[in-house]
C-alpha cells in the first residue's frame, strides 16, 4: 500500500512540471489505474474501481484523439533533475503517512468515500459532461481546428 501511495504522490508532482499534453494524458491514465488498485484494496470490491477506470479512460480517449490531431510532432525530453526532485518529495510525503496507524487511516478514508455528499461522483459526471460538450463544439465540421480540411 505504501508503494502505491508513493507512486501516486510521484505522479502528482510529475504532472505539474510536464509541458506536453500527451505526456500529461499518459500520467493521468497511470494515475487512474493506480487509484483503482488502491480503491480495490481498500473496499474489497472491484466494481467501483472498474467503473472509475472505464469513465476516466473514455474521457481520456476523447482528449487524446483531439490532442493528437492538433499538437505538433515535437520530441519529449525527460528531465532527470525533475524526476529526482519528484521522487524525493513523494518519498518524504509517503514516509510521513506511515506514522499513522494503517487501520485508522483505512477506516477514515472509507468513511470519507461513502459520505452522503458523493462529491467525487458528481465532480466526475460534471467534468465528463463539460468535456463532451466542449469537444463536440470545437470539432464542428466547418469551424474545427482539426487537420481534416
Amino acid at each position: 500500500m505504501n508503494i502505491l501511495l508513493f507512486i501516486m504522490n510521484m505522479l502528482s508532482f510529475l504532472i505539474i512540471f510536464t509541458n506536453h499534453p500527451i505526456m500529461m494524458g499518459m500520467i493521468i491514465i497511470i494515475q487512474t489505474f493506480n487509484i483503482a488498485v488502491i480503491m480495490n484494496l481498500m473496499i474489497k470490491s472491484f466494481w467501483f474501481s472498474y467503473i472509475i477506470v472505464i469513465i476516466m479512460l473514455s474521457g481520456m480517449l476523447v482528449l487524446f484523439i483531439y490532442m493528437a490531431s492538433i499538437t505538433s510532432n515535437k520530441m519529449m525530453k525527460p528531465s532527470m533533475t525533475l524526476m529526482m526532485t519528484s521522487i524525493i518529495i513523494s518519498y518524504m510525503i509517503t514516509s510521513t503517512l506511515t506514522i499513522y496507524n494503517n487501520k485508522t487511516w483505512l477506516l477514515m478514508t472509507i468513511n470519507k468515500m461513502f459520505s452522503s455528499s458523493n462529491n467525487l461522483t458528481m465532480t466526475m459526471i460534471i467534468y465528463l459532461l463539460i468535456t463532451m460538450i466542449i469537444v463536440s463544439k470545437i470539432v464542428m465540421i466547418n469551424k474545427g481546428p482539426l487537420r481534416s480540411k
